[in-house]
């Protein structure tokens, strides 16, 4: 069988001292040239890199398409790329990253075989979403679970796959194009675009192989500014279909952070972290009351999304506000055949009892698992009445300052469940987080002492 044909997209902009070791890596590649095409979209250049690209070109002479424009930024300057590419993939490469040999070959054959997946990475970004020229780390090394499958709530909480290692299906062009000019990372778009309609899938490479070529510090207020606009960019879009909207809770909250923390780090206490226009407020009070009168006639996934929108749209609309947590708040509880709805991928399960006779057990588990895992700690409370539990688990998780931003992802198993489910739930999990032997058969058991051990089990589970 033929291999697909895959177009490298690369885009640049006064990239002279960085690119040539970028297309020397894509030219060494182990893939049949026949089936690679290799566009550079120069993004308005103003050092050497025209001429350099101008060398390339003749060197490599029918091997390279150049495309010159006006700069407009590396989000215009991607999304021209991807209209341009004629390929059945599309790999991503930004000027100053740097490739393994067998990247397009390892990355297409997984495509090939898995028609289900329409996208794979083989990079993490480290948290924060800072790009670095350090070697790449495994998962564990970063206490990060890479996202699989079509986890849009966890990509929209945090940009975590580095955009050079990014393989996506041009059948998935319509979905991803055109970027809207707002988005201000144009990579971190095409993941969360793609996880919507179709499987994300991580491969892993041997620790070490890819470095990034030192370009300038970007200041973080900025790419926290940046961060908060793609976040409201979404939540602004929400409606009752959307495939983040189970989440909605955990991405709003994200989006609180990002704005405190741009707060936090500004100079200036009185720099505007959102603009919002005189037409954006006169849309979120439309939005509001839309929402309202969703909420009122009892159609609450509905009255649930217009609040986000509302909301996103102008952040200061305190009724926007008030109506989202308290939309939030009111989602139905999980039923009594599902007690882990709304857990996240990886699942340990403890016991209501013992943490609160032993708190150490929950803080330990807080220390290496943050909102950040893709992993859930259900409590197990149905022995108790909601209202005991409530204010018995309440106040240990205020205790251990786990009810702020970030922390640990905690669902708690309500009452009263069948018996035979609370039965089935240590076997029904990953782990459990307990002291106690269980008779029946159960997961494997960790306590405070091994929390480390689980952590890592827990990113293995995830990637395998």
């Amino acid at each position: 069988m033929r291999p697909p044909h895959v177009s490298v997209l690369v885009t640049a902009h006064d990239d002279a001292n960085r690119i040539g070791v970028t297309l020397d890596d894509v030219f060494a590649q182990d893939y049949p040239a026949d089936f690679t095409e290799l566009i550079v979209v120069d993004d308005g250049s103003r050092d050497a890199t025209p001429e350099l690209l101008e060398a390339y070109s003749e060197h490599f002479l029918g091997r390279i398409r150049v495309l010159r424009q006006p700069h407009a930024g590396p989000t215009a300057a991607l999304d021209r790329a991807l209209r341009e590419a004629r390929g059945e993939l599309f790999a991503l490469l930004v000027a100053g990253d740097r490739w393994p040999r067998g990247r397009l070959t390892a990355q297409a054959a997984l495509m090939r075989r898995r028609p289900e997946v329409g996208l794979v990475y083989s990079e993490l970004l480290p948290r924060g979403g800072e790009p670095t020229s350090t070697p790449s780390l495994w998962p564990a090394e970063l206490e990060m679970d890479p996202p699989r499958g079509r986890p849009v709530g966890q990509l929209l909480r945090e940009e975590c796959i580095a955009a050079s290692s990014i393989m996506v299906r041009s059948a998935l062009r319509d979905q991803l194009t055109p970027i809207p000019p707002q988005i201000p990372r144009a990579g971190w778009w095409l993941t969360v675009r793609a996880a919507t309609v179709a499987d994300v899938e991580w491969l892993p490479e041997v620790p070490g192989i890819l470095e990034s070529l030192a370009r300038p510090p970007s200041d973080r207020a900025t790419r926290l500014r940046e961060t908060l606009a793609f976040q409201r960019w979404f939540l602004r879009h929400t409606t009752s279909e959307s495939s983040f909207l189970s989440e909605l809770g955990e991405i709003w909250q994200a989006f609180g952070e990002t704005a405190r923390r741009l707060l936090a780090a500004t100079d200036d206490p009185f720099s505007e972290l959102v603009g919002v226009t005189d037409a954006e407020r006169a849309d979120a009070r439309r939005i509001f009351g839309d929402a309202r009168a969703a909420m009122a006639r009892g159609d609450a996934r509905a009255g649930m999304a217009l609040a986000a929108r509302a909301a996103a749209t102008d952040p200061w609309c305190e009724p926007a506000r008030t109506l989202l947590n308290d939309a939030l708040t009111a989602r139905p509880r999980r039923s009594p055949s599902d007690p882990l709805l709304g857990a996240r991928h990886f699942v340990t399960l403890a016991f209501a009892d013992e943490l609160t006779r032993a708190p150490a057990l929950l803080e330990a588990y807080a220390r290496h698992f943050d909102g950040h895992a893709d992993a859930t700690l259900a409590i197990d409370a149905s022995a108790l009445t909601p209202s005991d539990a409530e204010r018995e688990l309440g106040a240990l998780i205020k205790q251990l300052g786990l009810d702020r931003p970030n922390s640990a992802h905690l669902i708690a198993v309500l009452g009263p469940i069948d018996a035979a489910v609370r039965e089935r739930l240590p076997s029904s999990v990953d782990a459990l987080l307990t002291t106690v032997a269980r008779a029946v058969p159960a997961a494997p058991a960790y306590d405070a002492g091994s929390v480390s051990a689980l952590r890592t089990y827990a990113a293995r589970a995830s990637a395998a």
